[in-house]
Protein backbone atom coordinates (compact mmCIF):
# COMPACT_ATOMS: atom_id res chain seq x y z
CA UNK A 1 0.00 0.00 0.00
CA UNK A 2 1.38 3.49 -0.79
CA UNK A 3 0.55 5.47 2.21
CA UNK A 4 -0.43 9.29 1.38
CA UNK A 5 1.43 12.09 1.91
CA UNK A 6 -1.12 14.92 2.15
CA UNK A 7 0.68 19.00 1.40
CA UNK A 8 -2.05 21.68 2.57
CA UNK A 9 -1.37 24.95 1.27
CA UNK A 10 -3.53 28.01 2.91
CA UNK A 11 -6.38 25.77 3.85
CA UNK A 12 -8.48 27.57 6.66
CA UNK A 13 -9.02 24.42 8.89
CA UNK A 14 -8.30 21.09 9.57
CA UNK A 15 -10.39 19.08 11.34
CA UNK A 16 -11.80 15.33 12.28
CA UNK A 17 -14.84 13.73 11.02
CA UNK A 18 -15.59 10.35 11.45
CA UNK A 19 -12.07 9.30 11.49
CA UNK A 20 -11.72 11.24 8.37
CA UNK A 21 -9.63 14.31 7.70
CA UNK A 22 -11.09 17.30 6.65
CA UNK A 23 -9.53 19.93 4.92
CA UNK A 24 -11.88 23.75 4.24
CA UNK A 25 -10.17 25.73 1.76
CA UNK A 26 -12.24 28.23 -0.22
CA UNK A 27 -15.65 27.23 0.96
CA UNK A 28 -14.71 23.75 0.28
CA UNK A 29 -14.26 20.87 1.65
CA UNK A 30 -11.86 17.72 0.98
CA UNK A 31 -12.51 14.26 3.04
CA UNK A 32 -9.47 11.89 3.52
CA UNK A 33 -9.49 8.71 5.64
CA UNK A 34 -6.97 9.29 8.19
CA UNK A 35 -6.07 5.15 7.87
CA UNK A 36 -4.72 6.41 4.24
CA UNK A 37 -2.23 9.34 5.36
CA UNK A 38 1.44 9.01 7.03
CA UNK A 39 1.90 12.40 7.05
CA UNK A 40 0.64 16.13 6.47
CA UNK A 41 2.87 18.70 5.42
CA UNK A 42 1.32 22.50 6.88
CA UNK A 43 2.04 25.36 5.31
CA UNK A 44 0.06 28.80 5.73
CA UNK A 45 0.14 30.50 9.33
CA UNK A 46 -4.13 31.43 9.82
CA UNK A 47 -4.64 27.46 9.20
CA UNK A 48 -6.88 26.08 12.24
CA UNK A 49 -6.27 22.14 13.72
CA UNK A 50 -8.02 20.63 16.25
CA UNK A 51 -7.25 19.15 19.23
CA UNK A 52 -9.58 16.41 18.34
CA UNK A 53 -7.78 15.66 14.93
CA UNK A 54 -4.40 16.32 16.92
CA UNK A 55 -5.75 13.42 19.36
CA UNK A 56 -7.04 11.19 15.79
CA UNK A 57 -3.16 11.60 14.14
CA UNK A 58 -1.43 10.53 17.24
CA UNK A 59 -3.45 7.22 17.75
CA UNK A 60 -3.32 6.81 13.88
CA UNK A 61 0.40 7.81 14.00
CA UNK A 62 0.80 10.17 11.42
CA UNK A 63 3.41 12.93 11.55
CA UNK A 64 2.30 16.23 11.02
CA UNK A 65 5.21 18.83 9.62
CA UNK A 66 4.05 22.93 10.49
CA UNK A 67 6.34 25.51 7.82
CA UNK A 68 7.33 28.74 8.51
CA UNK A 69 6.19 31.86 6.09
CA UNK A 70 8.94 30.77 4.10
CA UNK A 71 7.65 27.65 3.60
CA UNK A 72 10.39 25.85 5.84
CA UNK A 73 9.37 23.03 7.75
CA UNK A 74 10.18 24.04 11.98
CA UNK A 75 8.26 21.45 13.58
CA UNK A 76 6.79 17.70 13.57
CA UNK A 77 4.00 16.51 16.01
CA UNK A 78 4.07 12.69 16.03
CA UNK A 79 2.90 9.66 18.30
CA UNK A 80 5.17 9.37 21.33
CA UNK A 81 3.18 6.33 22.43
CA UNK A 82 2.99 4.25 19.07
CA UNK A 83 3.94 0.75 20.59
CA UNK A 84 1.92 -1.07 22.57
CA UNK A 85 5.35 -2.16 24.47
CA UNK A 86 6.64 0.94 24.68
CA UNK A 87 8.74 0.33 28.36
CA UNK A 88 10.39 -2.79 27.41
CA UNK A 89 11.29 -1.43 24.25
CA UNK A 90 12.88 1.87 26.16
CA UNK A 91 14.78 -0.50 28.76
CA UNK A 92 16.21 -2.41 25.79
CA UNK A 93 17.24 1.05 23.84
CA UNK A 94 18.68 1.67 27.52
CA UNK A 95 20.54 -1.14 27.66
CA UNK A 96 22.50 -0.88 24.45
CA UNK A 97 25.83 -0.81 25.13
CA UNK A 98 28.36 1.33 23.75
CA UNK A 99 29.78 -1.43 21.68
CA UNK A 100 26.90 -2.25 20.23
CA UNK A 101 26.15 2.00 19.45
CA UNK A 102 29.93 2.06 17.75
CA UNK A 103 29.44 -1.25 15.64
CA UNK A 104 25.92 0.37 14.48
CA UNK A 105 27.22 4.13 13.34
CA UNK A 106 30.19 2.21 11.83
CA UNK A 107 27.79 0.54 9.74
CA UNK A 108 25.19 3.12 9.17
CA UNK A 109 28.50 5.38 7.82
CA UNK A 110 29.61 3.03 5.88
CA UNK A 111 25.98 3.00 4.10
CA UNK A 112 25.96 6.81 3.60
CA UNK A 113 29.02 6.95 2.11
CA UNK A 114 28.33 4.13 -0.09
CA UNK A 115 25.17 5.99 -1.21
CA UNK A 116 27.41 9.45 -2.01
CA UNK A 117 29.68 7.24 -3.71
CA UNK A 118 26.85 5.89 -6.02
CA UNK A 119 25.14 9.01 -6.53
CA UNK A 120 29.15 10.96 -7.95
CA UNK A 121 28.88 7.91 -10.11
CA UNK A 122 25.11 8.28 -11.31
CA UNK A 123 26.48 12.05 -12.64
CA UNK A 124 30.12 10.98 -14.38
CA UNK A 125 31.54 13.05 -11.63
CA UNK A 126 35.59 13.15 -11.16
CA UNK A 127 36.75 9.74 -10.82
CA UNK A 128 39.43 10.60 -8.23
CA UNK A 129 36.57 11.96 -5.75
CA UNK A 130 34.67 8.74 -5.99
CA UNK A 131 37.68 6.54 -5.79
CA UNK A 132 38.51 8.34 -2.32
CA UNK A 133 34.80 8.31 -1.16
CA UNK A 134 35.57 4.86 -1.68
CA UNK A 135 38.91 4.37 0.54
CA UNK A 136 36.82 6.65 3.27
CA UNK A 137 34.22 3.58 3.20
CA UNK A 138 36.76 1.10 3.55
CA UNK A 139 38.23 2.16 6.35
CA UNK A 140 35.18 3.50 8.49
CA UNK A 141 36.56 2.53 12.32
CA UNK A 142 34.07 0.97 15.08
CA UNK A 143 32.07 4.49 15.77
CA UNK A 144 33.43 6.50 12.90
CA UNK A 145 36.80 7.51 15.51
CA UNK A 146 38.29 9.21 12.44
CA UNK A 147 35.55 10.89 10.93
CA UNK A 148 35.83 9.34 7.96
CA UNK A 149 31.78 10.62 7.63
CA UNK A 150 33.04 14.58 7.40
CA UNK A 151 35.65 13.86 5.55
CA UNK A 152 33.66 12.58 2.99
CA UNK A 153 31.01 14.61 3.13
CA UNK A 154 33.17 17.85 1.76
CA UNK A 155 34.47 15.96 -1.00
CA UNK A 156 30.97 15.09 -1.98
CA UNK A 157 29.08 18.11 -1.55
CA UNK A 158 32.00 20.23 -3.25
CA UNK A 159 32.00 17.40 -6.55
CA UNK A 160 28.81 17.60 -6.51
CA UNK A 161 27.65 21.00 -6.20
CA UNK A 162 31.16 22.98 -6.81
CA UNK A 163 33.71 23.97 -4.30
CA UNK A 164 32.04 27.25 -3.82
CA UNK A 165 29.31 25.64 -2.29
CA UNK A 166 28.87 25.85 0.93
CA UNK A 167 26.15 23.88 3.34
CA UNK A 168 23.65 25.88 5.62
CA UNK A 169 20.72 25.19 7.34
CA UNK A 170 19.70 28.90 8.11
CA UNK A 171 15.94 30.24 6.47
CA UNK A 172 18.09 32.67 4.07
CA UNK A 173 19.93 29.82 2.63
CA UNK A 174 20.27 29.33 -1.98
CA UNK A 175 17.78 27.52 -3.33
CA UNK A 176 20.57 24.42 -3.44
CA UNK A 177 20.36 24.68 0.10
CA UNK A 178 16.89 25.50 0.53
CA UNK A 179 15.66 22.66 -1.08
CA UNK A 180 18.00 20.22 0.46
CA UNK A 181 16.44 20.98 4.27
CA UNK A 182 13.47 21.18 2.82
CA UNK A 183 13.58 17.68 1.51
CA UNK A 184 15.90 16.26 4.46
CA UNK A 185 13.10 17.92 7.20
CA UNK A 186 10.77 15.87 5.41
CA UNK A 187 12.88 12.33 5.67
CA UNK A 188 13.40 13.16 8.90
CA UNK A 189 9.85 13.25 9.65
CA UNK A 190 8.95 10.15 8.43
CA UNK A 191 11.87 8.94 9.94
CA UNK A 192 11.07 10.09 13.41
CA UNK A 193 6.90 8.43 12.58
CA UNK A 194 8.22 5.19 12.00
CA UNK A 195 10.93 5.11 14.44
CA UNK A 196 8.34 5.46 16.88
CA UNK A 197 6.13 3.16 16.14
CA UNK A 198 8.38 0.73 16.75
CA UNK A 199 8.76 1.40 20.01
CA UNK A 200 12.08 3.05 19.82
CA UNK A 201 12.81 6.40 21.68
CA UNK A 202 14.56 9.32 19.41
CA UNK A 203 16.07 11.00 22.44
CA UNK A 204 18.36 8.15 22.48
CA UNK A 205 21.03 7.62 19.48
CA UNK A 206 23.84 5.37 18.80
CA UNK A 207 26.10 8.50 17.40
CA UNK A 208 24.14 11.68 17.73
CA UNK A 209 23.85 12.68 21.50
CA UNK A 210 22.51 16.40 21.94
CA UNK A 211 20.44 17.27 24.95
CA UNK A 212 18.42 19.45 23.34
CA UNK A 213 17.50 16.98 20.56
CA UNK A 214 14.35 14.83 20.71
CA UNK A 215 15.21 12.87 17.37
CA UNK A 216 19.13 12.06 18.20
CA UNK A 217 18.26 8.48 16.99
CA UNK A 218 16.58 9.74 13.86
CA UNK A 219 19.50 11.72 12.51
CA UNK A 220 21.66 8.71 13.21
CA UNK A 221 19.39 6.37 10.97
CA UNK A 222 18.24 8.96 8.20
CA UNK A 223 21.62 9.44 6.84
CA UNK A 224 21.68 6.44 3.76
CA UNK A 225 18.58 8.25 2.88
CA UNK A 226 19.71 11.55 2.71
CA UNK A 227 21.04 11.22 -1.29
CA UNK A 228 17.51 10.40 -2.28
CA UNK A 229 17.53 14.43 -1.85
CA UNK A 230 20.29 14.91 -3.05
CA UNK A 231 19.63 13.37 -6.65
CA UNK A 232 16.70 15.41 -7.09
CA UNK A 233 17.99 18.43 -5.94
CA UNK A 234 20.94 17.89 -8.36
CA UNK A 235 18.85 17.11 -11.39
CA UNK A 236 16.24 20.21 -10.62
CA UNK A 237 17.18 22.71 -8.47
CA UNK A 238 20.55 23.88 -10.12
CA UNK A 239 18.94 26.26 -12.65
CA UNK A 240 16.50 27.75 -10.35
CA UNK A 241 16.02 30.69 -8.66
CA UNK A 242 13.22 29.90 -5.82
CA UNK A 243 12.28 27.02 -4.08
CA UNK A 244 8.82 26.95 -5.64
CA UNK A 245 5.62 25.30 -4.43
CA UNK A 246 5.63 22.62 -7.39
CA UNK A 247 9.23 22.09 -6.03
CA UNK A 248 7.96 21.63 -2.40
CA UNK A 249 5.07 19.30 -3.62
CA UNK A 250 7.75 17.10 -5.79
CA UNK A 251 10.32 17.03 -2.59
CA UNK A 252 7.85 15.52 0.14
CA UNK A 253 6.46 13.17 -2.95
CA UNK A 254 9.73 11.66 -2.99
CA UNK A 255 8.34 9.71 0.00
CA UNK A 256 6.38 7.40 -3.03
CA UNK A 257 9.21 7.12 -5.28
CA UNK A 258 10.43 3.81 -5.91
CA UNK A 259 14.06 2.52 -4.37
CA UNK A 260 15.74 -1.24 -4.06
CA UNK A 261 16.44 -2.50 -0.45
CA UNK A 262 18.02 -5.99 -0.34
CA UNK A 263 16.07 -7.83 -3.15
CA UNK A 264 13.07 -5.72 -2.77
CA UNK A 265 11.98 -2.99 -4.62
CA UNK A 266 9.31 -0.61 -2.74
CA UNK A 267 8.90 3.09 -2.25
CA UNK A 268 10.73 5.09 0.16
CA UNK A 269 8.73 5.02 2.97
CA UNK A 270 8.36 1.31 2.93
CA UNK A 271 12.20 0.69 2.60
CA UNK A 272 12.82 3.37 5.88
CA UNK A 273 9.97 0.89 7.32
CA UNK A 274 11.89 -2.08 6.75
CA UNK A 275 15.96 -0.42 7.55
CA UNK A 276 14.43 0.36 11.04
CA UNK A 277 12.85 -3.06 11.15
CA UNK A 278 16.32 -4.33 10.41
CA UNK A 279 18.17 -1.86 12.33
CA UNK A 280 16.37 -3.15 15.71
CA UNK A 281 17.40 -6.67 14.45
CA UNK A 282 20.69 -5.87 13.66
CA UNK A 283 21.68 -4.35 16.96
CA UNK A 284 19.28 -6.46 19.81
CA UNK A 285 20.32 -9.73 17.81
CA UNK A 286 23.04 -9.29 15.55
CA UNK A 287 21.12 -10.54 13.17
CA UNK A 288 22.25 -8.72 10.00
CA UNK A 289 20.42 -10.51 6.78
CA UNK A 290 17.65 -7.81 6.94
CA UNK A 291 19.69 -4.45 7.39
CA UNK A 292 20.72 -3.21 4.34
CA UNK A 293 21.79 -0.04 2.29
CA UNK A 294 18.44 1.67 0.28
CA UNK A 295 19.99 1.52 -3.25
CA UNK A 296 19.96 5.43 -4.18
CA UNK A 297 20.89 4.66 -7.86
CA UNK A 298 17.97 2.38 -8.13
CA UNK A 299 15.51 5.37 -7.73
CA UNK A 300 12.59 5.78 -9.82
CA UNK A 301 10.77 8.97 -9.35
CA UNK A 302 6.79 9.47 -10.08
Amino acid sequence: MTWRIVHVNQSEKMHLKLDNLVVRKYGEEFVIPLSDISMIVAEGGDTIVTLRLLSALSKYNIALIVCDNEHLPTGIFHSQNGHFRAYKKLQNQIGWTQDQKDKMWQIVTYFKINNQQDVLSMFEKNIEAIQLLADYKDHVELGDRTNREGHAAKVYFNELFGKQFTRVTQQEADVINAGLNYGYAIMRAQMARIVSGYGLNGLLGIFHKNEYNQFNLVDDLMEPFRQIVDIWVYQNLRNQEYLKYEYRLQLTNLLNAKIKYGKEVCTVTGAMDKYVKGFIKCIDEKETSKFFCPVVSSLEME
